[in-house]
């Protein structure tokens, strides 16, 4: 099953990129630090979208919206 990788204050480097790319299941990664150009490179190759920077609040609103 695809998925979305989300990290929470989390940077993300090429080891940690390497590792969500053999999940072999990911489709996007977001997360609220940032990724470093290696990683992003890596994610491109392996064509999984990504977003860094997003901010936490963000992922709350969406929360709320969906209970709501």
């Amino acid at each position: 099953m695809t998925h979305i990788e989300i990290k929470a204050k989390q940077n993300i480097y090429p080891g940690e990129a390497q590792k969500i790319i053999d999940k072999g299941t990911v489709i996007g990664v977001i997360t609220t630090g940032t990724i470093s150009a290696s990683a992003k490179e890596l994610f491109n190759n392996a064509n999984i979208a990504w977003a860094e920077n997003v901010p936490e609040k963000e992922f709350m609103e969406s929360e709320a919206q969906e209970e709501g």
